[in-house]
């Protein structure tokens, strides 16, 4: 891609106002992948006209939501700061109660981001219904991970209901002012066909597989029983939650997930927000880094839930800590920026064909904090930016639960 002195004029005088690079580790993994998605559904008493106001007074708030994909050189790219970002769309009404609605149907409805030059990075789909309205958002996981996600939906809430809420960190955010979609040069909004071929096979891909899905809840007292019979077994196995319901996951389901591998790479996010010490707790942007942690099929299947847990455990402590944090993390005006050179030895390649994506959404405390309890609504769909894994979140107090996701039919 050409790229001329008008455009070079334009990038150096709007780095950290309305343009943002993408990190290395951003640039490789991003472009042309899943959306991640949340459906909600909202039975407080409200306007459709008051939601869509304090939502665009949220995406305002939080500006990496209301942005663009623009590719500034050959094969990068960067955000630049967009009225058009963001698409919200409210649908008629379905005349029908929330019981009687197929998920399914209503996924369908939805707006799916593309991660790609030119798309919005942002939707909002609202349909109306007799007992309360259906929220779906799609996100492209170049703005932001799961918990900028959440925290934005926290501070959407937080407008709703008129309540004061915590600022967004300034780290990440855009400083300068959004500018006019139609504004932006062409030469930064490439179409696929001019994109390299990863990233359109990325998007091939993502086109044509079709994803499965199923639920498993976990009782307290489940939980509870784990730990005491890992004790019994072996002093050793103090292990958490997350860890004794994605050990249960990956025995029951590995095969339906990856039946045609020999091994699975557990994929465990870690936020760097909780031990990084320059990275704000508020942080808007991708702020992860990953355990992985292999097993064969053979050791899943012979193995007990409590030793699965400790490899999990351990692999994850090993990698979890404020220096290593350091090494491969570093805070530039842009935002996180990723060491590639020293992550890649501790950062085997991500496979579709090997891989199981874990995400713990229940660190953040409980969602029912984040105004998701039962008195305001529910989630009923969580989309991954991967083909294959675990979400595991706490809906309301005492109701833990896991969405398996996979390729392939659940049984």
């Amino acid at each position: 891609m050409k790229i001329n002195k008008e455009n070079i004029k334009h990038l150096e005088e709007n780095y950290g106002k309305n343009i943002l690079p993408l990190s290395i580790f951003d640039n490789e993994n991003f472009p042309g992948i899943n959306p991640l998605e949340i459906l909600l559904f909202y039975k407080k008493e409200t306007s459709v006209s008051k939601l869509k106001e304090s939502l665009l007074k949220t995406i305002e708030h939080y500006n990496l939501f209301s942005s663009c994909l623009i590719m500034i050189d050959d094969n990068k790219f960067a955000l630049q700061y967009c009225t058009d970002g963001a698409v919200v769309n409210v649908l008629p009404s379905i005349n029908a109660k929330f019981d009687d609605i197929n998920i399914d149907d209503i996924k369908k409805m939805m707006i799916h981001v593309k991660t790609l030059p030119g798309e919005p990075l942002f939707a909002v789909t609202g349909i109306p219904m007799e007992d309360g309205i259906l929220g779906a958002i799609s996100c492209s996981h170049a703005i932001g991970d799961g918990i900028s996600l959440m925290l934005f939906l926290y501070a959407w809430n937080c407008i709703i209901e008129g309540k004061s809420l915590l600022p967004p960190s300034g780290q990440r955010l855009f400083k300068g002012s959004p500018t006019d979609f139609d504004k932006i040069d062409k030469v930064f909004i490439t179409p696929l066909s001019e994109l390299n071929d990863i990233v359109q096979n990325r998007v091939k891909n993502v086109s044509n597989t079709k994803i499965y899905t199923t639920r498993e809840y976990f009782s307290d007292e489940f939980l509870n029983e784990m730990k005491n019979q890992a004790k019994s077994e072996n002093a050793k196995y103090i292990i958490s939650n997350n860890q004794i319901m994605t050990s249960f996951l990956l025995k029951k389901y590995h095969d339906y997930i990856l039946p045609n591998t020999d091994r699975i790479v557990l994929k465990s996010p870690i936020n760097l927000r909780e031990i990084h010490p320059d990275i704000d707790s508020m942080y808007i942007g991708s702020a992860n880094f990953n355990s992985f942690t292999e097993f064969t099929k053979d050791e899943i299947n012979n193995m007990s839930i409590y030793q699965i847990a400790y490899r999990i455990k351990e692999s994850m402590v090993n990698m979890r800590n404020e220096k290593y944090a350091n090494e491969i993390v570093q805070l530039s005006q842009y935002g996180i920026e990723i060491n590639v050179d020293i992550f890649r030895k501790n950062r085997p390649p991500y496979s579709v064909d090997t891989n199981i994506v874990s995400s713990n959404l229940t660190h953040l405390n409980d969602i029912e904090s984040l105004f998701l309890g039962p008195s305001t609504g529910s989630i009923l769909y969580i989309g991954l930016a991967v083909e294959t894994g675990f979400t595991i979140l706490k809906e309301k107090s005492g109701s833990i639960f896991a969405q398996i996701t996979s390729r392939y039919p659940l049984m």
